[in-house]
């Protein structure tokens, strides 16, 4: 929320606590989008719930970022720590553990298929398959929790018509060939925008985030580089071109020269303004994380 509403937003979080004793939260700084809380919940529907809660009853205007779980990294030196921001995640690590859940679906015989693609998209460990009637299956799945946080009920219920049901249960850490993908925006990192993804889609995730804010985030007075980098190797750019001024419309025929330094002076002039100026990255950039599964499979 904005930082003028930062109390408004832990006396609110605080009356709900009251009634809801699943809702947990703790004070988060971010360098991108200054004071807040980070909340556990239940669930996708659990968290919509109180943010509709806080906007209605609390008349709050709320930014919520992507959801992420906890990592177990291994340092160097053999030091364990748990992540639960993209941004804490060390560079140098031995070892990063996953939490995995044990999932079962039970879907109709029909949409077995597109089921078991769903889940190895989201890279499940198939366990077995079980035939509860002649048109009820039971699929067990080992699932990542950090790929079924984003949409993977949703996907579920579309591919399915709405017929399956979705249960899992946490079943430990597992290591995982996993990766930070870091977020710049004109050459600074926000925060708010890094992911922890495996290797093997790091490319993929990071190219669509980056094209989507270069859709987003609005065009300035200069040139601006939206870059998606693992460590210090970039791996996507897009550039958000400038708002360019027509210098010439006064100029009615007359002498080349006389257009090329109007020319070269705004060059110049956007030059200036790009070593000082700041961008502005709007609310609608940071939702965009939560969009990435759902457009990849228009």
């Amino acid at each position: 929320t904005d930082s003028d509403e930062y109390p408004e937003l832990r006396d609110a979080l605080e009356r709900l606590k009251l009634n809801d004793g699943s809702l947990s939260y703790e004070p988060e700084t971010s360098q991108a989008l200054g004071f807040g809380f980070r909340c556990g919940f239940l669930g996708l529907l659990h968290m919509e719930i109180v943010r509709e809660r806080l906007e209605r009853e609390f008349d709050l205007d709320l930014l919520i970022t992507a959801p992420t779980v906890a990592y177990r990294a291994t340092r160097r030196g053999g030091d364990v720590i748990e992540v639960h921001n993209p941004a804490e995640m060390p560079v140098e690590l031995d070892l990063v553990e996953e939490p995995y859940v044990k999932a079962s679906v039970i879907v109709p015989k029909d949409f077995v298929g597109p089921v078991m693609e769903l889940a190895n998209e989201r890279r499940g460990i198939f366990d077995h398959l079980e035939y509860l009637s002649e048109e009820r299956v039971l699929l067990s799945y080992a699932l990542p929790l950090g790929e079924i946080v984003y949409d993977f009920y949703d996907q579920l219920k579309s591919r399915t018509r709405g017929y399956a049901s979705f249960d899992y249960d946490l079943s430990g850490f597992q290591p995982g060939d996993l990766t930070r993908v870091d977020i710049l925006v004109g050459g600074e990192q926000v925060d708010a925008l890094s992911l922890i993804v495996h290797r093997d889609a790091a490319y993929d995730r990071g190219r669509q985030l980056v094209e989507r804010l270069r859709k987003e985030i609005p065009r300035q007075m200069f040139d601006v580089p939206v870059q998606a980098a693992i460590g210090s190797r970039v791996i996507a750019r897009e550039t958000i071109k400038a708002r360019r001024k027509d210098v010439l419309a006064k100029c009615y025929g007359g002498d080349i020269s006389r257009k090329r330094k109007l020319l070269e002076k705004q060059k110049k002039g956007k030059k200036r303004m790009k070593q000082v100026g700041g961008v502005e990255v709007p609310q609608e950039a940071f939702l965009a994380v939560l969009n990435l599964d759902t457009e990849r499979k228009r």
